[in-house]
């Protein structure tokens, strides 16, 4: 269950994500920074080693939501989508991410959607896998938002996107102060519907966000639904010339 925000700008993009998580889920590690074959990527991660959201030194960020519509499970052993993007975190252009996703052992994983944020070519791409296929779809460089939920995602995603949609699409004054406002929001009501999600069982446990320019790559990371005191932590890594 997540919320991912995407909003471009005239140099660079933001990014945030809300990762909703049942209560009882272990307590992930805040953002550090890791070495890829001579390039560099920050995210945060699971105490096993996987994570939901990257963003590398060439200005590449991940996200990974779950795909709950798809019902059934693999046939075979099934693997954490956690290792997805951490497989996946040093590549520095959406072909190599694209030839790279090929490579994962799809067969042993749960369906998922996957979204590429490629600045230097203006790309926004989406590969969604079904356990059947692997289909990709490219997206306008404008934003956009993406929807998860466990509880009803064809609900979650009508009262999200409504709530979205409130917000015009392409105001000079939206910035990251918007979309903390966003994913804060408790519309319409603070339950399994709303972008800080609660629930009795489960709630929005963090929140992501990244900050592209054309000089660096910011990420602040919130352990708590957005809507709490606690604080951020923040990891910085400068943008490398590929």
């Amino acid at each position: 269950m997540c919320t991912v925000s995407f909003l471009p700008k005239f140099s660079g993009f933001y990014l945030a994500m809300n990762r909703d998580e049942k209560r009882d889920r272990f307590t992930a590690l805040a953002p550090t920074v890791s070495e890829f074959e001579g390039h560099r990527a920050v995210f945060p991660r699971e105490p096993t080693g996987g994570t939901w959201i990257s963003a590398n030194d060439a200005g590449v960020c991940l996200a990974l939501i779950n795909w709950h519509r798809i019902k059934r499970k693999p046939k075979k052993a099934t693997l954490s989508r956690g290792f997805v993007i951490s497989e996946l975190a040093g590549k520095l252009t959406p072909d190599e991410i694209a030839a790279a996703v090929k490579k994962l052992p799809l067969r042993k994983l749960r369906p998922f959607r996957l979204i590429a944020i490629a600045p230097a070519e203006s790309r926004v791409i989406e590969w969604s896998w079904n356990l059947d296929r692997l289909s990709k779809r490219k997206h306008p460089w404008k934003s956009r938002h993406w929807f998860s939920s466990s509880f009803d995602e064809a609900m979650a995603e009508a009262e999200r996107k409504r709530v979205c949609w409130v917000q015009p699409d392409e105001s000079a004054n939206r910035d990251l102060r918007c979309l903390r406002r966003l994913h804060r929001s408790h519309e319409p009501e603070p339950g399994p519907f709303s972008i800080c999600m609660h629930r009795p069982d489960a709630a929005t446990v963090s929140y992501t966000e990244v900050a592209v320019s054309g000089q660096s790559i910011v990420m602040r990371y919130k352990d708590g639904p957005p809507c709490s005191q606690r604080s951020t932590k923040t990891k910085t890594c400068k943008l490398s010339r590929v």
